[in-house]
């Protein structure tokens, strides 16, 4: 049985929210107005919260506040509407909400955060897909809970007691990866083919000098290093990990940052991420 078999008979894949759904194929119509746009959103309260609180993170930089569905569109566009869109949908895949599921959360939004505060010195990559990438390179994992969360919660001690990433643990304990969930949910839910490859791969490091395209080459290690910064200071996990085996100056590399310009951004990351996280908790 292959790996796909056996996720797809092991992990419920959900299909994409209604409201989402309906969202993606007005962006993706030619002749679809702002107007139609913005009443589709609006009729759902929780999605509407969730798209304006990720279009005034502080790691977009806008410079004033957006306060209507139709000034977030008008202000980021139509991709990346789309792309806000899937990424508020993810947060309604949660079965249930308790400590797990918040480490879960948090987790994925300091990744967002360090993959955008990253990203805004990488010239080589789009800066608003680095923080989409960083909020669902992670989706795969709530699926796992959710589907057996009792084979999550030893997959995180054991990743606690031994200091080695999820990817490893999960491939014993499993068969199957977070990576590989999340890359068939992402496919199931159409998310651009960039950001499917990014959650397929971004803990593919030994092949990121090898993949074809560049840019998903810069945007992996993008997330990889984001991902690193909040594993080795514990955001989302049980504790702070900086003992962790991480390729933390080979990624570096392949996007021309130094380890003193990655220092100097953790205190602009550590800054953000308490803001950005008591916005979410409002």
């Amino acid at each position: 049985m292959t790996s796909k078999e056996i996720i797809l008979k092991s992990i419920e894949l959900p299909a994409v929210p209604m409201v989402a759904g309906r969202v993606i194929e007005l962006i993706d119509n030619p002749n679809t107005s702002l107007e139609d746009l913005q009443k589709t959103i609006t009729a759902d309260p929780a999605m509407t919260t969730r798209i304006l609180k990720i279009a005034n993170s502080s790691f977009y930089g806008l410079r004033q506040n957006v306060d209507t569905i139709s000034e977030a569109i008008a202000i980021l566009g139509l991709k990346v509407t789309r792309l806000i869109v899937l990424a508020a949908a993810t947060r309604g895949i949660y079965k249930r909400f308790g400590k797990v599921e918040q480490k879960l959360w948090e987790h994925s939004l300091g990744v967002s955060i360090a993959a955008g505060v990253i990203g805004s010195q990488v010239k080589h990559i789009k800066r608003e897909e680095a923080v989409v990438a960083g909020l669902l390179h992670d989706v795969g994992k709530v699926l796992i809970n959710n589907s057996m969360p009792d084979k999550f919660v030893e997959i995180i001690n054991q990743v606690d007691q031994m200091n080695l990433p999820s990817v490893k643990i999960e491939q014993d304990v499993l068969s199957f990866n977070h990576s590989e969930v999340g890359y068939y949910l992402a496919q199931k839910w159409g998310f651009p083919e960039i950001l499917c490859d990014v959650i397929l791969n971004h803990h593919n490091v030994e092949f990121f000098n090898s993949f074809t395209d560049p840019y998903l080459s810069y945007l992996c290690s993008t997330i990889a290093i984001a991902d690193a910064l909040c594993v080795k200071l514990g955001v989302g996990y049980l504790r702070p990990m900086p003992e962790i085996n991480l390729s933390l100056p080979k990624w570096l590399s392949m996007i021309d940052m130094s380890e003193s310009t990655l220092d100097d951004l953790i205190n602009v990351f550590k800054q953000q991420f308490v803001i950005e996280k008591m916005a979410y908790q409002e």
